[in-house]
């Protein structure tokens, strides 16, 4: 197969999978028809997937934030569990019946990315329809009509209804900045989601966040802005502040400026700029807010004061989207790191080795590190 083709792939597992329309079916019949390369893309990929229909059906409910929560939980083990990997592509596929996951065929092998692989788009899942974004940001206005990828446009009211969730799905390595409805900035870190009604900003604000995003509310004192966490709720009227919220244990809730009410189920609290809530135990408590931190990711510069090998791995895969292989024998030295983003992913390891008198290499299109060979 010399060019894959992306949508007829998407059609394909649609088809596989049972989420395929009957406008879906027609085309990827007429274009079975036509051309024996689909045919043959087909079977190869039927003999992949046909075993896993079972599994198919235990997921296909999967929430998107739950493939978020594989696909991190994948990401940062030392190698690939290649039935895991499989099983995360799938299920973001089955969750909206198109493809999240790129299929590589050589032979009858068949190596699949995970989500959260070199390049992944941002998606926005409107259930019916799914849109790959690229560039920085997006925009819907006052009518519901999004403006992305530069100059295309979708009325969303006419894809989605009042029943339905749309979520913005941010995989590692990417970041994403989107104006809602409302006039509310939401600039989003990598590996997170942000969902929210189709229904919003009639009579209500409300989304729901996994991951990191900064927020500027726009103020509206007859509709309170509303962030659903995990096991926390974050109230405002109009104000900016970030939330961290890849897990429980590491959540963080800093206020830059106006005022908010965090409460959960370690009871609840009220910040003012410069404060941020964290839990400290089984309890929400009040500290001053690492607002350095917090710019630091905006403006895609990331200082890592006194670094392990495993957040140097860490670092690697969610600001580049990238696995890092250390050698066991290098142990778990320690130094300041410091990431510019506009960096090439080799470029950093190249410098962090050369600093830490470590041996760089890429085999296989996996990066290493390693003790320099004894002379």
């Amino acid at each position: 197969m010399k060019k894959r083709n992306l949508k007829t792939e998407a059609l394909i597992i649609a088809e596989i999978t049972g989420s395929i329309t009957s406008e879906e079916r027609v085309e990827l019949q007429e274009l079975m028809k036509t051309s024996s390369q689909v045919r043959a893309l087909s079977e190869q990929m039927h003999k992949v997937l046909d075993p896993q229909k079972s599994e198919f059906l235990q997921i296909r409910t999967t929430s998107a934030e739950k493939i978020i929560e594989m696909g991190n939980a994948q990401l940062h083990k030392r190698g690939k569990v290649r039935r895991m990997a499989m099983t995360i592509s799938v299920a973001a596929a089955c969750l909206v019946g198109l493809l999240f996951a790129v299929f590589h065929y050589s032979g009858q092998k068949a190596r699949p990315e995970i989500l959260f692989g070199k390049g992944q788009s941002v998606w926005l899942d409107l259930n019916r329809k799914v849109i790959a974004l690229n560039g920085q940001g997006g925009e819907i206005d006052a009518s519901g009509s999004f403006t992305y990828n530069g100059t295309e446009t979708l009325p969303i009211g006419e894809v989605v209804d009042g029943k339905d969730s749309i979520k913005l799905i941010v995989p590692w390595g990417r970041e994403y900045k989107i104006k809602l409805s409302d006039g509310t900035l939401v600039h989003m870190n990598s590996g997170s989601v942000l969902s929210w009604p189709a229904s919003f900003g009639k009579g209500k604000r409300e989304v729901s966040l996994r991951g990191e995003a900064f927020l500027t509310v726009k103020e509206n004192e007859q509709e309170p802005f509303i962030v659903h966490l995990q096991n926390e709720v974050v109230q405002v009227l109009g104000t900016s502040f970030n939330i961290k919220a890849y897990n429980e244990k590491g959540l963080q809730v800093a206020l830059f400026t106006g005022n908010i009410h965090v409460k959960g189920k370690g009871g609840s609290v009220d910040l003012a700029p410069g404060q941020e809530a964290v839990y400290q135990g089984e309890h929400l408590q009040v500290q001053p807010a690492d607002t350095k931190k917090v710019e630091e990711w905006r403006e895609r510069i990331i200082d890592l004061e006194d670094a392990r090998v495993a957040d140097v791995e860490r670092a690697v895969v969610r600001y580049y989207g990238e696995k890092v292989v250390f050698d066991p024998a290098i142990g778990d030295r320690r130094a300041r790191v410091s990431i510019d983003r506009e960096m090439p992913v080799e470029v950093f390891l190249k410098q962090y080795a050369l600093v830490n008198d470590l041996r760089y290499s890429k085999e296989n299109g996996v990066y290493r590190l390693s003790l320099p060979e004894e002379k």
